[in-house]
């Protein structure tokens, strides 16, 4: 997964629950968009150490449902959170006020800069 300022990260949503690990990760129940500003990038721009992780709160997204199960929690208050493990690795949870947890499989990351080359 490449990062980009200015870029919009989608990430696939699925619920926490006993049938994680056999869900299909094309068929998401929810999706989770930000923008990559320059804040976050430079955020999103650590490794951390193999026995530890970074978590990063993110309070402008958006929620995209993909299950209709799910549709009214875009509406509802909810909690969004990016966590970096080494690698790194970039995943996603959601708490919803509903007390129900969405999570995102772990994705390799790295982030690219535009330094400005190509004008030369």
């Amino acid at each position: 997964m490449e990062l980009e300022q200015d870029s919009s990260l989608t990430l696939p949503l699925f619920l926490f629950d006993e049938t994680l690990s056999e869900r299909d990760l094309s068929t998401p129940d929810l999706s989770l968009s930000v923008l990559l500003d320059d804040d976050l990038l430079t955020q999103l721009c650590q490794n951390p150490a193999s026995d530890s992780s970074i978590a990063i709160t993110i309070a402008d997204y958006i929620i995209e449902a993909h299950n209709p199960a799910f549709a009214d929690l875009t509406s509802e208050a909810h909690h969004a959170q990016l966590t970096l493990t080494h690698g790194p690795l970039l995943s996603a949870v959601l708490d919803t006020q509903s007390e129900q947890t969405f999570v995102s499989p772990q994705m390799d990351m790295m982030p690219t800069f535009d330094l400005g080359d190509e004008d030369e």
